[in-house]
């Protein structure tokens, strides 16, 4: 596109302006950088840390490779380490992680380094002005006018201010303001700028004892180092201390080269490693610089043609790097809606109303995010400084023992939501984590509907509680039950009594649960008092089979470890001791409690070892497709022997857990030949090596279920409605019941609608998660509808094992596309 016409007066040729003018040349968009230094890349003494959502706008810049070349060593190892410089904690393989997560690692060098690139790759160098300070800025209805100290006059549609946190043009900014609408402005920002810490940092040469690739913090009471390596023989160092009060605006000290020397001499016994003081790394550097550290996201950007970037607009921390790179950010928001809106508009150009439209924009996009980032930094600062004996006892103790997903979580909602070009392709770079900007919409949390799901399950539970366990007491079903066991026997449909078995175990409590159980269950199995109750039992049992794969294929997931989701066993002891009704809403609301971040979707949590995946669904059919079929097989000493089947058949779904963990490691043991041991490498690798038998085993599983469904439809069409009904649909619960055969089948049939109820519900939350989180495009009213019309068709159990189907291939994507404007 070629926008002529429009013309962008830069003010600071720093890495916001540079960035900006980059993205501005990209894109057709005339431009100036006025810089106020005789030379564009003069050397501070700083570093900077380029992270993920930096270098993603650097890559789309084509500046990527020319980064990662001058860096040299990415960051590979981060350090915490105490006051004797010891390493209390660790995180190896970082750059893996980085780059499998985000697409991009972290690497540090000189601030003149990147500048460099930058420049570079303008490719019209003469719109790059040095030894020019503003003076003045005018606007005009079509135009803003810059004055430097040198009389020269430089004329734009707009002004861009890149002048970092003293900004002259904001103080033009507020001048204007203040003439045409001094309300625009809140006069206590002048004064609200705040900085609590100091920082001196520089560059040292020729360093022993820092090691390539690693980034150390060093926690003290009330100052911190933060002590990466750097290209060649560089050392990079941050020493920050709480000045003791917070400074507001004019305030703020500004320190002498003296005052810095005297503040370095009283550190110099520091420990920054056991072998490494801070006299080693200041008496070798080759820059440096001390400072305060003013924090702070200004609450107006803009006025009329004028706007601000980078540190004039939200200045950070150093700690955690985001300032330069929220910086670029910034440039690029500001990038994609005035090309936005340069594109939509008629003349070439823009009126006052749409430059105020396409600033408000940037801010509305930008000031949440950016103010998040600012006091997150903080926040890790006071950690780091162990600023209360609290803080110094997490960041000592606590912190170090998160898992590492964690933290793997703060990094993903930290370069998740940044903001990249929406008109530059996004150079393809395998990831687990999708940008915002690649999903189909903008990630957003659950908010009231998690306090509806919770509500529903917590209904059913009660429910569950109310016509199963309660139930059971009220109408005679547990009375009959203890007159059985009293009597020894059973009394079974057709006037048969059933001698009870007194003994499974020899364990006395064991075996008087199992006692109670086949009492219960030996009616429902082994004599009916009416015809559809064998139907309902045994539809009950098929629609079992998915709920039981899904909740031992969730205890095995990487992200569910150490969660209540990881004990599918004791879920199993519970729903087989007070009914599944009663027990599944209570899983599916641990489950939404455990869900709720974004990282707990991402591939590689997912993920199951490929021989567990093999192994499920070969223990789904031992531990329980066998024992179920034993239930009904038919028998010469039937009623003795089944009640043993029946106590066998209680730890069914214990059995497949169980199992699972046996096949598998058969499974890996069979691998460990020279070709096995090869192929198997080359699929445990990948984040998707388990779906193909996850596939298979809810293929089978559903499939199961879907035929008991076809049965049931059969039976409709050929004994009518009624036999339906009477199967499904139970009678009052709390009715006196006259034989246990009858309270159970009430039992079962308020067993299974809870279960189903609750599954489905987990099954529609579960696929809208997925919807909100941007990683899929169906609807929870596709959903609902989808649910509802499988239920029909294919039965409730066969619906959920599609629904997980669908699901693990939707939860695998790690080859990711925009979905924004542009592309």
């Amino acid at each position: 596109m070629d926008q002529k016409p429009f013309k962008v007066v830069i003010v600071g040729g720093s890495i916001a302006g540079l960035s900006l003018a980059l993205m501005l040349e990209r894109n057709g968009i005339d431009f100036v950088i006025l810089e106020a230094y005789g030379s564009i890349a003069p050397q501070v003494g700083a570093s900077f840390g380029v992270l993920p959502n930096g270098l993603r706008i650097l890559d789309q810049l084509g500046c990527y490779e020319s980064v990662l070349k001058m860096a040299e060593y990415p960051v590979d190892t981060l350090q915490f380490r105490d006051s004797q410089g010891q390493v209390f904690w660790t995180f190896d393989n970082f750059e893996g992680t980085s780059i499998g997560s985000h697409g991009y690692p972290v690497v540090f060098l000189d601030r003149r380094m990147l500048i460099e690139i930058l420049y570079e790759k303008i490719q019209d160098k003469s719109k790059v002005i040095t030894s020019q300070r503003v003076q003045s800025i005018e606007n005009g209805t079509s135009s803003a006018t810059v004055t430097t100290t040198t009389g020269e006059t430089y004329i734009g549609n707009i002004v861009v201010g890149a002048d970092g946190i003293h900004s002259k043009v904001r103080q033009e900014m507020w001048k204007a303001a203040e003439k045409i609408d001094p309300t625009w402005v809140d006069p206590t920002e002048r004064s609200a700028l705040p900085a609590t810490y100091a920082c001196l940092f520089g560059i040292s040469k020729g360093v022993k004892g820092i090691e390539k690739g690693t980034l150390s913090s060093v926690f003290n009471e009330h100052y911190s180092y933060l002590v990466p390596s750097g290209p060649g023989d560089l050392t990079y160092w941050f020493l920050v201390r709480n000045m003791g009060k917070t400074y507001y605006g004019a305030d703020i000290p500004r320190f002498t080269k003296e005052e810095e020397e005297a503040f370095a001499a009283e550190h110099f016994d520091d420990q920054i490693t056991p072998t490494l003081k801070f006299a080693d790394l200041y008496k070798s550097k080759i820059a440096s610089a001390y400072s305060s550290l003013p924090e702070y996201v200004y609450k107006r950007w803009h006025f009329q043609r004028i706007i601000t970037t980078g540190d004039a607009t939200h200045k950070f921390e150093p700690l955690t790097g985001q300032g330069g790179n929220n910086a670029m950010e910034t440039a690029a928001s500001l990038t994609n809606h005035l090309v936005a809106a340069l594109r939509n508009c008629q003349s070439g150009t823009l009126s006052s109303a749409d430059i105020s439209k396409v600033f408000e924009s940037v801010q509305q996009q930008r000031e949440k995010r950016a103010w998040a980032l600012v006091k997150a930094s903080h926040a890790r600062q006071r950690l780091e400084c162990q600023e209360t004996p609290l803080l110094k006892f997490i960041g000592r103790y606590v912190v170090p023992r998160f898992p590492k997903s964690v933290h793997l979580g703060k990094w993903v909602n930290t370069y998740a939501p940044a903001v990249s070009l929406d008109m530059l392709q996004l150079p393809h770079k395998p990831r687990e984590i999708a940008y915002f900007d690649e999903r189909f919409r903008t990630p957003s949390s659950r908010g009231v509907v998690s306090i509806l799901l919770y509500a529903a399950y917590f209904l059913l539970a009660w429910l569950g509680y109310r016509q199963l366990s309660t139930a059971l007491r009220a109408n005679g079903t547990m009375g009959l039950v203890r007159q059985a066991i009293k009597g020894q026997s059973v009394p079974l449909p057709g006037g048969v009594e059933a001698p009870l078995r007194q003994v499974y175990t020899g364990l006395g409590a064991v075996d008087l649960i199992l006692n109670v159980i086949v009492t219960i269950f030996l009616p429902a199995v082994a004599n009916f008092s009416t015809p559809e109750q064998p139907l309902q039992v045994l539809y009950f049992l098929a629609s079992m089979m998915p709920i039981i794969a899904i909740w031992t294929v969730e205890g095995f997931r990487p992200r569910n470890k150490w969660t209540l989701l990881a004990a599918p066993s004791l879920w199993a002891v519970l729903y087989q001791l007070r009914g599944i009704g009663l027990i599944a809403p209570l899983y599916y609301a641990a489950s939404t409690y455990i869900s709720s971040g974004i990282v707990y979707f991402s591939p590689s949590t997912r993920t199951l070892p490929e021989s567990t995946a093999r192994a499920l669904l070969p223990a789904m059919i031992l531990g329980f497709a066998v024992p179920t079929i034993m239930l009904f097989f038919p028998l010469a000493d039937s009623l003795i022997t089944r009640q043993i089947f029946i106590a066998l058949w209680q730890p069914a779904p214990i059995y497949v857990v169980i199992l699972t963990q046996i096949f598998s490691r058969i499974i890996k043991s069979i691998g460990s030949s020279t070709l096995a041991k090869t192929n198997t490498a080359a699929t445990e690798s990948r984040s998707d090596g388990d779906i193909p038998h996850l596939k298979t085993l809810y293929t089978v599983v559903g499939g199961v279920s879907a035929c008991f469904h076809v049965a049931l439809l059969l039976s409709w069409a050929a004994l009518g409605t009624n036999f339906v009904t009477r199967a499904f649909i139970p009678s009052a619960a709390f009715a006196q019941v006259t034989t246990i055969a009858d309270g159970v089948f009430i039992f079962f049939q308020n067993d299974f609608l809870l279960v189903a109820a609750a599954s489905l519900l987990w099954c529609l939350a579960s696929v809208w998660d997925l919807y909100r989180l941007g990683v899929s495009n169906v609807s929870w009213q596709v959903t609902l509808a989808s649910l509802i019309l499988g239920s029909v068709v294919i039965g409730p159990g066969a619906t959920i094992a599609a629904v997980w189907y669908w699901r693990e291939e939707a939860m695998s994507q790690t080859s990711f596309r925009r979905h924004g404007p542009g592309l």
